[in-house]
């Protein structure tokens, strides 16, 4: 069986070094399209934010948001599905941190909460690279933990940016027993979602909607909330930038995110009709 469905990761995949996408994935994105194969892009990002560079993959139709917990029609600009925690175990979270320096984001729906202050200080919490995208996405509040620990608020994911990469780890084993999935990402940021929803639960859940055998997808990706997806994937590609646990993962590599990994994948595997 060909693969008929590629879910890609954004950041260190799609995304170059500095965050712009590659005229030649953008082309092998396009062949695909044009081949009748289905392309979707797999991110930790909010909708709004893989909203924001569309034309650099104009006439993909879905994307896998929030670390698998939102399926969502580029095409229609709408949420499709979403998986919201219960409200109990975030505050359970917010408990067992306690009070630490770090920026919080809060994904829902399609928007991203940030609070005002921090975003002002992205730098200080080793963020500084994603300044102008936050500027364009998030939606600025007073107090973002009162909009996280708010019960009218539907909670898809939400990320501890700490400024010391020593209080993830801290954090991390304070909150290893709750009922979520937890994921690094970045230099020093926490990933948390609901229980039993990844990366990996979000791609086999578009494969359902489109009526493509699991094992006929392929997963694209460089990080540690990548390995759901690649674990779940008929195939699964690291780049070659890939952290040491996504290579291990991985059933082949690719090029990196810098020299065309993600246009290899496509036309090796989606066009060309290898198998590893």
């Amino acid at each position: 069986m060909n693969y008929q469905l590629i879910a890609i990761d954004m950041d260190g995949t799609l995304l170059t070094s500095d965050k712009r996408v590659l005229p030649s994935s953008t082309s092998a994105v396009a062949r695909a399209m044009a081949a009748g194969r289905s392309v979707a892009i797999c991110s930790g990002r909010s909708p709004k934010m893989i909203e924001l560079d569309r034309a650099a993959y104009e006439g993909v139709r879905h994307a896998i948001c929030c670390n698998g917990t939102i399926l969502y029609d580029l095409a229609e600009h709408r949420v499709l599905s979403a998986e919201a925690f219960d409200h109990e175990t975030i505050e359970r979270v917010v408990a067992a941190v306690g009070e630490v320096d770090a920026m919080l984001d809060v994904f829902s729906g399609s928007e991203m909460f940030c609070q005002t202050d921090q975003l002002a200080r992205m730098d200080h919490y080793l963020m500084g690279i994603y300044e102008g995208l936050y500027e364009a996405t998030a939606t600025p509040v007073n107090d973002v933990l009162a909009t996280l620990l708010d019960p009218t608020t539907s909670v898809q994911k939400f990320i501890y940016h700490f400024a010391d990469p020593r209080e993830r780890d801290r954090a991390r084993r304070l909150v290893e027993g709750l009922p979520l999935e937890l994921a690094y990402s970045e230099e020093a940021s926490l990933e948390l979602s609901p229980a039993g929803v990844t990366k990996g639960s979000g791609l086999l859940a578009l494969a359902d909607l489109l009526g493509v055998p699991h094992e006929a997808t392929v997963a694209l990706g460089d990080a540690d909330n990548d390995l759901p997806m690649l674990a779940a994937a008929g195939l699964a590609v690291a780049m070659g930038n890939a952290n040491e646990s996504v290579l291990a993962a991985a059933d082949v590599v690719v090029a990196d995110n810098d020299h065309g990994g993600v246009a290899e994948a496509i036309e090796r595997f989606l066009l060309g009709g290898e198998r590893a």
